[in-house]
């Protein structure tokens, strides 16, 4: 389009401006695409955020021996983030059979 117009006789100054719009709408459209995929994202996160992955219930956080853990409202389900499991571990000593099994792995 650029060269047609030249051909008609447009001066380097319109030149100059069809070049810098298609500069800023381009720019436009790249950061409208960033947003627009960071929106999906944020969709496709809230489908599944705090979703039980047994029975598709709510999930709650709740506090257990000082760690938050989470804890689904449908099927009572406990489940961990990671770390969080070791975290238990390390703060409770385990007696009996998984106290041996512990002495004897170390």
């Amino acid at each position: 389009m650029v060269t047609e117009s030249l051909e008609k006789g447009y001066s380097k100054e319109e030149e100059y401006f069809y070049r810098m719009n298609k500069a800023l709408i381009d720019k436009k459209r790249k950061e409208l695409d960033t947003q627009q995929e960071g929106q999906a994202a944020l969709e496709t996160q809230a489908s599944y955020w705090m979703k039980c992955p047994k029975c598709g219930g709510k999930m709650a956080e709740i506090e257990l021996a000082g760690i938050k853990v989470d804890r689904c409202g449908g099927c009572e389900g406990i489940y961990f983030d990671h770390g969080e499991l070791e975290i238990l571990m390390e703060s409770q000593e385990p007696k009996g059979f998984l106290g041996a099994m512990k002495r004897l792995f170390r």
